[in-house]
C-alpha cells in the first residue's frame, strides 16, 4: 500500500531521500499547474516550480501532520508565485521605465487604455469573488485561479467530485451576475457624469 502524504513527510523530516523524491513525483503537476497560472509559459513555470519544491522543503518542518498536505502545498505554491510574479513586474516596469524612447509612441502592444481596462476588469472579479460566500470563493480560486482539476479540489477541500462542479456552477452564476450589476452601475454612474459636465451654467 501507497505512503500517504504526511507518512512522507514525516519520512522528509527524518533525511529519507527517497521519500522526498516520491512527495515530488506524486505532487510536481499540480505545483506546475498553479505556477503556470502566473507565468503563462512552461519552461517559466517548471522552473518556478523547482523554487516552490525548494520552499516546501525547507518549510516541511512548519507543516502540521494533523491537517492534510494539499491545501498547504496549494498555500505555499501560490504564496511564492504570487511573490515571484510581483518582484518580475517590478523588474519589467523598471527595466521600462530605464529604457524610454521618447520615438516609440506607436507602440504594437496594449495601449495604456486596453492595459487600464483589463486592470479595472481583473478588480472587479476580485470584488465580486470577495462578495462571495466562503465555499463558493474558494472553489472558484482554486479552479479558476489555480487551474486545479476537479477531482484536485476534490482532494483539497475533502469533498465529492460532484460537489465541487455544483459549487463552481453556482459560484460562476453568482459571480456573473455580481459582475453584470457592477457593469451596470459603472454605466449609470458614467451617464450620470457625462449629464452633469453637459448641463449648462445658470
Amino acid at each position: 500500500m501507497a505512503p500517504t502524504d504526511n507518512e512522507l513527510v514525516v519520512r522528509c523530516l527524518q533525511r529519507d531521500e527517497v521519500a522526498w523524491q516520491l512527495l515530488v513525483e506524486r505532487h510536481s503537476r499540480r505545483v506546475l499547474n498553479i505556477a503556470y497560472q502566473f507565468t503563462g509559459r512552461r519552461d517559466e513555470a517548471e522552473e518556478l516550480g523547482q523554487e516552490v519544491f525548494l520552499r516546501v522543503f525547507r518549510s516541511l518542518h512548519q507543516f502540521d501532520l494533523t491537517t492534510h498536505f494539499v491545501p498547504w502545498l496549494v498555500r505555499v505554491s501560490r504564496n511564492l508565485c504570487i511573490d515571484e510574479h510581483r518582484s518580475r513586474a517590478r523588474e519589467k516596469a523598471a527595466l521600462v521605465a530605464d529604457e524610454v524612447d521618447p520615438e516609440r509612441t506607436q507602440d504594437t502592444g496594449n495601449s495604456p487604455y486596453r492595459n487600464l481596462e483589463e486592470k479595472e476588469l481583473e478588480q472587479r472579479v476580485r470584488r465580486g469573488l470577495a462578495e462571495l460566500g466562503d465555499e463558493l470563493r474558494t472553489t472558484l480560486e482554486l479552479r479558476d485561479l489555480q487551474g486545479l482539476s476537479y477531482s484536485e479540489i476534490a482532494e483539497v477541500l475533502n469533498l465529492a467530485v460532484g460537489t465541487v462542479k455544483s459549487r463552481i456552477h453556482r459560484g460562476r452564476l453568482e459571480l456573473a451576475i455580481l459582475l453584470s450589476k457592477s457593469r451596470e452601475e459603472r454605466g449609470g454612474n458614467r451617464r450620470i457624469a457625462e449629464s452633469m459636465e453637459e448641463e449648462p451654467e445658470s
